[in-house]
């Protein structure tokens, strides 16, 4: 486990549970942390799970029925939303894992069939996802930035390895991200994703780029909604909505500067 700056040091940890390896926080942004904590793990799958999400009882399991199948490099899961959270950290919630909402995500099963069996996918939640390990070395191999799901999803595809979701790999986003719900941090995200889609683009795709981020507010906030209409509460929570207007205009002016000047030093703002 890579530890936050706020969790203390790793050793009180390891005199709680000795059986769990504790990495000492670094300073280093997620995606450097995330590649830390698979240098020493050790077993032929991988998993990753935010601090904000609480996994179900058959997560466990669900992981291990994901890679039964040796073509499988990459699993990830369901996440729930939890309802009780604040309106500004749900937004924040459904702007980044609303894609993967169970009522959104999980289709509708003929009678007899598995409800259990995975489902093919081009990416994977970012707190919630599990590799084949030496796949993962080997989509990493050369990365000097970390882990970033999507990239090393898109290098699996295309070496023709699968990419899943297995239901019973369900998380609940249940606590909020004090850090990354600020309006400043989502404008770094978008800037971070932004930058790494233009690199090596000629300057015409980067005006295009950045022409295209003024209409995105319009576009991932109707995404979004749409993704939120299964969960029952889209008239019912309207604040949650006006957070989400907000964060994916940040989202947007941070694309609009990545394609301009590039990723610059915002992933270092990624904690």
């Amino acid at each position: 486990m890579v530890l936050r700056e706020t969790m203390g040091e790793s050793l009180c940890w390891q005199r709680r549970y000795p059986s769990v390896i504790f990495l000492n926080a670094s300073g280093e942004p997620v995606p450097l942390r995330r590649q830390q904590g698979i240098a020493v793990a050790t077993g032929d799958v991988v998993a990753l799970l935010e601090d904000t999400s609480w996994p179900g009882p058959d997560w466990c399991l669900g992981v291990r029925s994901a890679f039964t199948d040796g073509e499988t490099a990459a699993a990830g899961g369901p996440v729930r939303i939890a309802a009780n959270l604040p309106s500004r950290c749900q937004a924040l919630a459904w702007s980044e894992y609303g894609a993967f909402a169970p009522d959104y995500v999980l289709p509708e099963r003929p009678n007899g069939s598995n409800p259990d069996a995975p489902i093919a996918a081009s990416r994977v939640p970012g707190n919630n996802m599990a590799f084949r390990r030496a796949a993962l070395i080997d989509a990493l191999r050369g990365e000097v930035s970390g882990l970033f799901e999507g990239s090393v999803c898109a290098m699996m595809l295309a070496g023709g390895r699968r990419v899943v979701l297995q239901p019973r790999m369900l998380v609940t986003y249940s606590a909020c991200d004090r850090y990354n719900v600020a309006l400043s941090t989502r404008l770094h995200h978008g800037r971070i994703y932004a930058g790494m889609q233009i690199r090596g683009q000629t300057r015409l795709s980067r005006l295009v780029h950045i022409a295209k981020a003024t209409l995105l507010p319009i576009v991932l906030t109707a995404r979004t909604m749409r993704e939120m209409a299964g969960s029952g509460r889209l008239m019912r929570r309207l604040p949650v909505l006006f957070w989400l207007v907000l964060m994916q205009s940040a989202w947007a002016l941070g694309e609009a500067l990545g394609a301009l000047a590039g990723a610059g030093k915002s992933l270092n703002e990624w904690r």
